[in-house]
């Protein structure tokens, strides 16, 4: 690769967390902002369970990763092994984070998440460039990890009307999992 396309790769990828944490704030607000639409479900976080709080994140890295395929247009193959590589990778940081968090109390509105987030964000990042720049042939690994990308989504787009009752699923304030219904008392949950 050139050496002025592989600096410009790592200035998109450092603008991409940017973008993502950029994004995770909007996110945050989207849900109310759309009249707790279709869109502020899909694109939003519903409640403050890590899950929908790591949920943007997600959906922004990948976004960021689609538009580094778009603007650099390098090896599509392997840049998509490399993204979907660091996606995973994002995802198991941000969940097992999440959950070392919980368990010592901490929700997700405190400073330390926001940091593990950023944390891993940049972790990602640097996953990302390594892999892309290695001597491994990541063309053979095209099919599968396209095959990864769509699992990613379904499961993406699945688990907030359908969450798993555990503990990433389950909103730090109410208790509850999921869609919020409009008739919850959360003065209760507050006064708590």
């Amino acid at each position: 690769m050139f050496p002025e396309r592989a600096k410009y790769l790592k200035e998109m990828e450092l603008g991409g967390i940017l973008f993502c944490s950029l994004y995770s704030i909007l996110a945050g607000f989207l849900y109310e902002l759309s009249g707790k639409g279709l869109i502020g479900v899909l694109f939003g976080s519903v409640n403050s369970s890590p899950w929908e709080c790591i949920k943007p994140i997600l959906l922004s890295y990948l976004l960021w990763g689609i538009l580094e395929a778009l603007s650099l247009q390098p090896s599509l193959h392997r840049l998509t092994a490399a993204k979907t590589f660091s996606l995973y990778i994002l995802a198991a940081v941000l969940i097992f984070g999440s959950l070392i968090l919980r368990s010592f109390g901490l929700e997700t509105d405190c400073a330390a998440f926001k940091a593990m987030c950023l944390f891993s964000l940049s972790l990602s990042a640097a996953v990302s460039l390594m892999v892309f720049y290695s001597s491994v042939d990541l063309s053979r690994f095209f099919a599968p990890c396209v095959f990864l990308l769509f699992l990613f989504l379904a499961c993406y787009f699945s688990l907030t009307p359908f969450p798993l009752k555990n503990i990433l699923f389950t909103d730090c304030k109410t208790g509850l999992y999921g869609l919020i219904p409009d008739y919850f008392d959360l003065g209760d949950c507050y006064l708590r």
